[in-house]
């Protein structure tokens, strides 16, 4: 809906409450089946709701695809009540919300779209950042564009916005007390920097506009000149705050050496992450310290790497500033009494006068760890949410052993009160807390969900996946094999249905219901049920998730029904000798190779009925080979032998053989079709024949 900037009931999911129902446990997608969400930030209000705003990707006609920026509100039972886009002719992508006292939303990002709705705009040229202002009703109070992406916006109690990004455009605006840059742009080496800019609460002139750069960076001896002289330096900024005195900071990174530190500086040169306060008034940088500097030194880097990364900030109503991200320096300042003094998270607690740290810890494991998002709670414990792949990472309250965390470090940085890990893609994208203690968290593609930071979270579907792989979300098919997951949805140890017949509906003491139809079940366990979606849910646009454990009901899972939503299973391609097909044994050219999938949408059995033999889709299915041969990317139609049922699987299970072509390929690939619909890519490994 091109130019539509309001709040707008959405009839499918029963909005517009008269009242809104109390704060509670729960996980929900707010996708759509065909189109692809990107989740920024979440926010909450003194009621509880959930705001979340991202960026949606959209398909006008086969040729022309954009993507607007959304917000949506979630009523405590994690209902859509609301939703609101700024969009246009062009690529609108959301990258922060907040909320100020009086219930008013401001949403900021980026945007090559000429023809946005403008509400007394102070910037009515187009791009490429915009602001959007929305009152508590709903009503669209303030949409402009501004001179650069904007990554992130606080809000002061008197209502004045504050910005902040990263611009490289000389004429950007600068005025107020902090000493600018010596230049921006593309005059020599290209030099980013990270302003600031202070908007009036009408949005109508700028109260101030700082930008911070530097321009020196280390070039090693052994490099010399060249590449390393000429690279661009960047001063990129992530994130901003305001205190109760109206003093504005942010953090970033740099790879340069010289930002404006502040006598007494903690760190006084970098590279690495930084910390900036700027008064008030905006008349001056009332300090500017860097967090850490150590580098990588190691050839053949072009330059000394910073070892350390600001990934996510918040500031105090006192001015303290609290940071996290990642390392990998065996120097980083750790002090006394920290939680932990190795891994590659850090989280740190800044003081006031940007001199020294109040407390730093490390987190983390062995494993590839990341912190992606923070927050503080109203008893000053910093909340961070991110990626883990550390088997030793701590879940002290948590249900599930996957590759995203959260955890609470108490307001001395000495103790992890809360350690949770949950399923790849669900809670690492942002977090909020509201007044009540409540954990709102989304994942990046359109899972939300509101957690009680206790021992024993709440019986519920968390995220579904097609069982034969892919990230979670909350897209189906009809007769998908999906692996739902949760907290406590099944028995433990697990078991496993016979594949005789039909696949029972309820299995050791579960269920699984879409809108009320039991699904067929394969699998139960304590984390993780494996089950068919019914046939019936096709035609419908979204359908509620239940799951039934020892006559418990869970909360609903909204899901988003799409007409097919292909998979394959990677470890399932077999050659025509019978042998897996792997590296170690590659089909032959002329073979025949047989995969296996599900999510095709097609009802050619009954739900939950075992296949006895083939059951044609009628050619429903293309095949096409992509590789290189002769040093020339080539792709092959194949013949579909057939696609259809897979014997003695259940239905909704489909196999596809394909008839590979004679001839030698290289890094070969098969994309499976429907036609107008869903495709899956796996590799596949050929034999070459010998010279």
């Amino acid at each position: 809906m091109l130019g539509h900037s309001l709040w707008s009931c959405v009839a499918l999911v029963s909005l517009c409450p008269a009242a809104v129902a109390a704060a509670a446990e729960f996980s929900t997608y707010i996708g759509e089946a065909t189109v692809d969400y990107s989740v920024a930030r979440v926010a909450t209000d003194s009621a509880g709701n959930t705001y979340v705003a991202g960026t949606r990707t959209f398909t006008l006609v086969t040729t022309y695809t954009g993507t607007d920026a959304f917000v949506m509100k979630l009523d405590g039972s994690g209902k859509i009540s609301t939703v609101a886009w700024v969009a246009g002719l062009g690529n609108t992508a959301a990258n922060d919300l907040v909320l100020d006292a009086a219930g008013n939303l401001y949403l900021v990002g980026s945007t090559s779209a000429p023809d946005l709705p403008l509400r007394n705009a102070l910037q009515s040229t187009p791009g490429p950042g915009f602001l959007a202002k929305f009152g508590p009703d709903g009503l669209l109070l303030y949409s402009t564009y501004f001179p650069a992406p904007i990554t992130a916006i606080a809000v002061d109690s008197a209502g004045s916005m504050y910005l902040t990004g990263t611009t490289d455009w000389p004429p950007f605006p600068i005025s107020g007390g902090v000493p600018p840059p010596a230049r921006l742009g593309g005059q020599g080496p290209d030099i980013y920097g990270a302003f600031v800019t202070k908007l009036s609460s009408a949005g109508d002139r700028i109260v101030y506009s700082a930008v911070i750069a530097g321009n020196a960076i280390n070039c090693p001896s052994w490099v010399g000149g060249g590449t390393c002289q000429t690279s661009q330096r960047f001063t990129a900024s992530l994130g901003i705050g305001v205190d109760h005195a109206g003093n504005a900071y942010i953090a970033g990174n740099t790879n340069t050496l010289d930002l404006p530190t502040s006598p007494g500086a903690m760190v006084a040169t970098g590279p690495g992450p930084f910390v900036a306060r700027i008064n008030a008034g905006g008349s001056a940088l009332s300090y500017l310290t860097y967090l850490a500097n150590g580098t990588n030194q190691t050839p053949p880097s072009p330059s000394y790497a910073a070892l350390s990364s600001a990934a996510a900030m918040a500031v105090d109503p006192d001015g303290n500033v609290y940071v996290t991200g990642s390392t990998s320096d065996p120097k980083f300042p750790v002090t006394p009494g920290a939680y932990q003094t190795t891994g590659p998270v850090f989280a740190l607690k800044l003081n006031t006068s940007g001199s020294a740290l109040v407390w730093a810890t490390l987190l983390g494991g062995k494993g590839y760890d990341h912190a992606t998002a923070a927050t503080l709670d109203t008893s000053g414990d910093l909340w961070v949410a991110g990626t883990t792949g550390s088997t030793e990472f701590p879940d002290n309250q948590g249900w599930f052993v996957g590759g995203d965390f959260v955890v609470e470090l108490n307001p001395q940085g000495t103790a992890l009160p809360y350690s949770g890990r949950y399923p790849d893609n669900t809670v690492s994208a942002s977090i909020a807390v509201d007044s009540g203690g409540l954990l709102h968290l989304t994942g990046p593609y359109g899972i939300v969900s509101v957690i009680a930071a206790s021992p024993r979270p709440v019986m519920r579907p968390a995220a579904l996946t097609n069982a034969a792989g892919g990230i979670a979300t909350g897209r189906i098919a009809p007769g998908e094999a999906i692996s739902i997951y949760g907290p406590h949805i099944g028995t433990f140890p697990a078991v496993q249905a016979t594949f005789s017949g039909m696949l029972p509906t309820a299995l050791a003491g579960a269920q699984v219901l879409f809108d009320d139809i039991p699904a067929p079940l394969l699998y139960v366990s304590d984390s993780q049920i494996n089950a068919m979606v019914p046939y019936e849910v096709a035609g419908h646009t979204t359908s509620d998730l239940r799951i039934v454990f020892n006559d418990v009901t869970s909360p609903p899972f909204r899901t988003a029904v799409a007409s097919s939503q292909l998979g394959v299973f990677a470890s399932a391609a077999v050659n025509q000798d019978g042998t897996l097909n792997s590296a170690a044994h590659p089909a032959k050219p002329g073979d025949f190779l047989s995969i296996w999938g599900t999510g095709a949408g097609w009802p050619i059995l009954t739900d939950g009925q075992i296949a006895t033999g083939a059951a044609s889709y009628g050619g429903a299915f293309s095949a096409i080979l992509r590789g290189w041969q002769n040093g020339n990317s080539v792709y092959v139609p194949l013949n579909v032998a057939y696609s259809g049922a897979a014997p003695g699987l259940p239905a909704g299970i489909f196999q596809v053989n394909v008839e590979l072509p004679p001839g030698t390929y290289l890094s070969t690939t098969i994309t499976l079709t429907v036609p107008g619909q869903t495709s899956v890519t796996l590799p596949v490994y050929l034999a070459t024949p010998l010279p």
